[in-house]
């Protein structure tokens, strides 16, 4: 079941995104990498010991237990320019999730996401799509609302997926929103119109660079609760597709608010039932 509504106002007084400052730090921060050349296929740590005391100081970070949380993506991707990611968070841990950290080390900006959670409406699993740019750890840190650190991680085999040129379907609607929700009301999948361009693309057509556009915030909010805020940012694959699983049904009317750049133009719709 799939339903729309879309409204746009690129003027209005939209929230400052945290995510271009994120962006530039995570670029800078991987320019070294870049200099190794795409051709490199040898996994390699990449940011990760520079990010970690940036954003979790000398904080203890357990690494242990699937049961508790995990991270999925395939070993040797057939896309890397949209690449499926799926977090999951057992019940001793997604009752009391904070904030999830999504962070691909050998990306030229390694922050994916940054999700906000609200503990009132557990999730059992994150599903997202993103552009892998070489051999690399895909890893999520998951911190609970009393301090907690969780960290899961995988391999994933890619290349030259941050810079894969827009595809032909890349047409429609800009910022069109479509939900699909499960019949148990559990499940939901919200897909972005989008081309989410990362700034490392040339147009086919011309042979110019294509200027970074993408989107840097989504909110959800079930009846009058924010499920999640997350700030996003290029290494989201294009027309971005956030899926999310609850431990109960998500309260009526559910509403999706994105937030682009570098227009600042904001996208909402809801849906109910």
């Amino acid at each position: 079941m799939i339903c729309m509504r879309r409204g746009a106002s690129p003027g209005a007084a939209a929230r400052q995104p945290k995510s271009p400052a994120l962006f530039l730090s995570g670029f800078l921060l991987a320019l070294p990498l870049l200099a190794l050349g795409d051709s490199q296929q040898t996994p390699t740590i990449g940011v990760w010991p520079t990010l970690r005391p940036h954003f979790y100081g000398t904080r203890s970070i357990s690494e242990e237990g699937d049961a508790l949380m995990n991270v999925e993506a395939p070993g040797s991707t057939p896309d890397p320019s949209a690449t499926p990611v799926t977090i999951h968070f057992g019940e001793g841990l997604a009752a009391t999730l904070k904030q999830v950290r999504v962070i691909i080390d050998n990306n030229p900006s390694p922050l994916v996401a940054t999700f906000d959670m609200s503990p009132t409406l557990p999730v059992d699993q994150i599903d997202l799509r993103v552009r892998i740019d070489r051999f690399t750890s895909v890893r999520a840190i998951a911190e609970t609302t009393d301090g907690h650190l969780e960290m899961r991680s995988t391999w994933v085999n890619a290349s030259g997926g941050c810079s894969t040129p827009p595809s032909a379907s890349s047409g429609g609607t800009l910022g069109e929103i479509r939900f699909r929700p499960s019949a148990g009301g559990k499940v939901l999948q919200v897909s972005i119109r989008h081309p989410n361009n990362s700034g490392f693309q040339i147009d086919p057509r011309t042979g110019d660079a294509i200027a970074p556009h993408f989107i840097s915030h989504i909110t959800l909010r079930a009846g009058e609760k924010t499920v999640l805020a997350a700030d996003t940012g290029i290494s989201i694959s294009e027309n971005p597709t956030l899926r999310i699983a609850a431990r109960t049904p998500l309260p009526a009317p559910l509403t999706v608010e994105a937030t682009d750049v570098p227009t600042q133009a904001r996208y909402t719709a809801t849906w109910n039932p």
